[in-house]
């Protein structure tokens, strides 16, 4: 059996510094290895929120041949933060006695331009950098589906952004499903323009083109967001996007289904 090696990813803060070394001490006290190098260990730890979590995938390259957990700092736990900062004993239990409960959330992946290629594990959003209508061609598996005419769009997976696909009348996805959502922000319907008005989710065997209009002046420039992180590019002519190839494992507790943490935060 493959040693269990821990590595420890969060904000270098005084307090977060404090933090993490009380954990790595329990972690060495019941006999695990820690590595200061990510490739090189099998479980990795965020300690922070859901955005502290979705930083640490990124930086570590959304591996799937490892364990992610998240350690949250409040009581309120996140999306993808399972334990509170004082449940680290929960974690290396669970390692000990072999009863990790692990489930598998879908990514997306993209790219810009054709060149810049990403993953995300919880939204891709786009929208217009100044005070104008941003204007997109959608296309679906090549085939032209909307004009799109308003602020902006998220597409996003099954865990992602649940309260904001909420806020626009988006649906609430099992994770089960892979699939992404595309969500319309604020679109512009009337007797000259018209889009679907509503959300929509596509399955892996589907493609989603978007292409940026010139047609109203400096489209070139949107802000793209990819898991709260702003990408910085200039001149963005073509985005695709299609479910992703990669799944992320992370460890849950007991009872705690995406579903129960559906219910805890919204009803």
């Amino acid at each position: 059996m493959a040693k269990t090696i821990f590595y420890f990813s969060y904000r270098k803060t005084e307090e977060l510094h404090a933090k993490a070394k009380e954990l790595k001490k329990i972690t060495t006290d019941y006999g695990y290895e820690l590595t200061d190098d990510y490739q090189k260990a099998n479980v990795i730890i965020s300690i922070g929120g859901d955005g502290a979590f979705l930083k640490s995938v990124r930086e570590t390259g959304f591996r799937q041949d490892c364990l992610y957990a998240g350690i949250a700092l409040t009581e309120q736990l996140g999306q993808y933060c399972d334990f509170h900062i004082n449940q680290l004993d929960e974690i290396i239990k669970a390692a000990i006695e072999d009863r990790w409960l692990v489930r598998r959330y879908p990514t997306i992946y993209g790219t810009v331009n054709n060149t810049k290629a990403f993953y995300v594990l919880n939204e891709f959003n786009i929208r217009s950098s100044i005070i104008r209508t941003l204007t997109m061609d959608l296309y679906i598996n090549d085939s032209h589906f909307e004009t799109f005419r308003g602020d902006g769009m998220v597409i996003s997976t099954p865990t992602g952004s649940t309260a904001y696909n909420k806020s626009v009348n988006g649906s609430i996805v099992d994770p089960l499903l892979p699939s992404m959502q595309v969500s319309e922000l604020a679109s512009i319907n009337n007797n000259k323009f018209r889009t679907l008005g509503s959300s929509f989710i596509l399955s892996p065997k589907r493609k989603l083109r978007i292409e940026i209009s010139s047609e109203e002046g400096n489209n070139e420039f949107p802000m793209i967001g990819m898991d709260s992180e702003a990408l910085s590019i200039q001149h963005v002519h073509e985005v695709n996007l299609e479910v992703g190839d990669r799944f992320i494992n992370i460890i849950k507790l007991p009872k705690n289904s995406f579903w129960d943490k559906v219910k805890r935060n919204f009803l």
